[in-house]
This record gives structure tokens, C-alpha cells and sequence, in this order.
């Protein structure tokens, strides 16, 4: 009986983990969903944040909403195939260097994700994943509504 609990425990954990695949086919996949998520955390010396957004397809883009500040605005569709082709050069490819910043992407869902993640010291890729998404808008409070 332990053992099945064990077993049934150790599945639970494994199936709630999302299943990323580096791989050009997922990367495809993961695009073309109506709805997925996108995870970003960013590290540093003196920093740290984690940042949870919902996408989710329209006719002229697609809308990016912070899970945290209910913020959203619309992604146009060729911000979000630049962001495809920046990534399909880079997933899956270890990054490396001594800088002390980095920062992690997830794209997709449970069942369907790629990872990104780079280590970098002039803060450029974190500022074309800025570019692209726009997502700091979304994450810090205007200084007028306090």
C-alpha cells in the first residue's frame, strides 16, 4: 500500500511539472494555441522577480495579462513572431558566461512548453523580450494611483 501511495504521489508531482521540449515542433506548437502562459524571471545582484502572464490568441494579435496586476494590452501577431524567431535560434542551447544576471522564460502550457534561459551581462536579450511583450508595463503600478 505504501508503495502505490508512493507511486501515485511521485506521478501527481511529475504530471503537475510542465513538460518542456526544447524542439522546433513544440516551439510551433506552443505559438499556435489560443491560450498559453509565459513565465519570466529575471535575476541580478541586487534584484529578483517573477512575473506570471496569460496570452490568449485574438484576430490582430494576441492579449498578454499579468496574473499579478490584472493589467493587459495587446501583443500585435508580428511582435509575437519576432519573439518565435528569437527563440527558435536559441532554445535548447546552454548559454554561457560569469555574469550575474540572468533571466528564464517559459512559454506554453502543462502539457506544452519551451524554456529559455540566458545569462547575460548587458541586460540586451532581457530588453528584446521587453521589446517584443512590453510586459514591464503591465507589472509596475502607476506612481499616480497611490
Amino acid at each position: 500500500m505504501r508503495k502505490l501511495v508512493l507511486i501515485l504521489l511521485i506521478t501527481l508531482n511529475y504530471s503537475c511539472e510542465p513538460r518542456i521540449t526544447n524542439d522546433p515542433e513544440t516551439l510551433e506548437k506552443v505559438f499556435a494555441m489560443s491560450s498559453f502562459d509565459i513565465e519570466i524571471k529575471s535575476y541580478g545582484c541586487f534584484h529578483g522577480s517573477e512575473e506570471k502572464f496569460s496570452v490568449n490568441k485574438k484576430n490582430d494579435g494576441f492579449l498578454l495579462k499579468s496574473k499579478r496586476t490584472n493589467k493587459s494590452h495587446l501583443v500585435l501577431k508580428s511582435k509575437m513572431d519576432s519573439l518565435k524567431g528569437f527563440l527558435k535560434d536559441r532554445i535548447g542551447k546552454e548559454t554561457s558566461g560569469g555574469c550575474t544576471l540572468s533571466e528564464y522564460l517559459r512559454i506554453g502550457t502543462v502539457l506544452n512548453s519551451i524554456d529559455y534561459e540566458h545569462r547575460h551581462c548587458s541586460g540586451i536579450e532581457a530588453t528584446i523580450i521587453n521589446d517584443l511583450l512590453n510586459y514591464r508595463e503591465l507589472i509596475y503600478e502607476e506612481e499616480t494611483e497611490k
